[in-house]
C-alpha cells in the first residue's frame, strides 16, 4: 500500500498535468469545465452506487437541509474551472498556474470578510507580497482585452478568486460528508453550466477531445481526489498543504517539456513571491 505522503505527492502530480490535457483537448474553458463536472458526477454516482444502490437517495437526504448552499458552491466551483481552463488556453501555463495559486492567500482575505477572521500584520504583509508577485507577472502583458496573454492572466485571477471562494464556502459545510459534498458540488456545477452551453450552442466535441475529457473527469477529478483524501488520513494537514506546491511546480515542468514554455525572469520572481507568501501563511497556522 502507498504511504500517505506518497499518495499526496501522486495526486499533486496528476493535478499538475490538468492544464496540459486542457490544451490538447482543443476545447474552450466553458466546454471543458462542463464536461469535467458532468462526467465527474456520473463517475462518482456510478462508483458509489455499485457499493450501495440507495447511495444517491441517502446522499440527498443527508444534505437536503443545505441544498441552497451546495448549489451556490456548485456555481463557484463551475466558474473556478471555467476561468482556470480559459487561463491555460490563453496564456503560458506557468503564468496561469502561478496566478491561480493566489487562491490560498485570497482565502485569508475572504475569511476576514465573510468569516470575521482577524488578519494579523504578518498575514497582511503576506497578502501584499502575493499580490506584488501577481502584479509582476501580470505587467508582462499589454493591458488590453484584445491581448490573449493579458486575458489569460485576468482569467487566472478570476479562477483564483472563485477557487478561494470554494474553500471559504466549504467551511460552512464542514458537517457534510466529504463524498456527498464532492458529488453535489459537481452535480450542481453541471446543472448550472448546462443552460449556459445551450444558450451559446457549444456542446460539440470530437472523439479525441472526448477521450481527453474522460481522462480529466476520471483521473483528475475522481481518482486523484480519492488518492488525495486517502492520503490526508495519514498526513497532517500542514504537511499536505506544503506538498500541494508540487501541483504548480509540476505544471510548469510539464509545460516546459511538452510546449517549450520556459518561464520568463519576471514570471519566476512573481511566482516565487506568490508561493513563498502562501508557504509562510501555512507555517503560521
Amino acid at each position: 500500500m502507498l504511504q500517505g505522503r506518497v499518495k499526496i505527492i501522486l495526486s499533486m502530480l496528476i493535478w499538475g498535468s490538468v492544464g496540459i490535457f486542457a490544451r490538447y483537448s482543443g476545447l474552450d474553458g466553458l466546454r471543458l469545465a462542463f464536461y469535467r463536472v458532468l462526467l465527474g458526477s456520473l463517475v462518482l454516482i456510478f462508483v458509489h452506487s455499485l457499493k450501495d444502490i440507495m447511495w444517491a437517495k441517502k446522499a440527498f437526504l443527508a444534505v437536503r437541509h443545505k441544498l441552497l448552499l451546495l448549489c451556490f458552491l456548485g456555481l463557484v466551483l463551475a466558474l473556478n474551472w471555467v476561468f482556470f481552463f480559459s487561463a491555460v488556453i490563453y496564456t503560458d501555463i506557468a503564468k496561469a498556474t502561478l496566478i491561480y495559486y493566489l487562491a490560498p492567500i485570497l482565502v485569508v482575505v475572504l475569511s476576514s470578510v465573510f468569516l470575521r477572521e482577524r488578519i494579523t500584520r504578518k498575514r497582511l504583509f503576506l497578502v501584499f507580497l502575493a499580490f506584488l508577485g501577481a502584479l509582476i507577472i501580470g505587467t508582462q502583458a499589454e493591458f488590453s482585452l484584445g491581448n490573449r496573454d493579458f486575458l489569460g492572466v485576468v482569467f487566472a485571477l478570476l479562477g483564483a478568486i472563485f477557487y478561494a471562494s470554494v474553500t471559504v464556502l466549504g467551511r460552512y459545510l464542514k458537517d457534510v460528508d466529504s463524498t456527498y459534498l464532492t458529488f453535489f458540488q459537481l452535480l450542481f456545477a453541471t446543472l448550472i453550466l448546462f443552460p449556459v452551453l445551450v444558450g451559446v450552442g457549444t456542446f460539440h466535441v470530437t472523439s479525441s477531445s472526448l477521450a481527453i475529457i474522460l481522462i480529466i473527469a476520471i483521473f483528475h477529478t475522481v481518482v486523484a481526489l480519492f488518492i488525495y483524501m486517502d492520503g490526508l488520513k495519514e498526513v497532517e494537514a500542514n504537511e499536505a498543504a506544503i506538498l500541494s506546491y508540487l501541483d504548480p511546480l509540476s505544471a510548469i515542468v510539464y509545460a516546459a517539456i511538452l510546449f517549450g514554455e520556459i518561464p520568463t525572469f519576471k514570471t519566476v520572481i512573481g511566482g516565487s513571491l506568490i508561493l513563498v507568501a502562501s508557504l509562510l501563511d501555512i507555517k503560521m497556522r
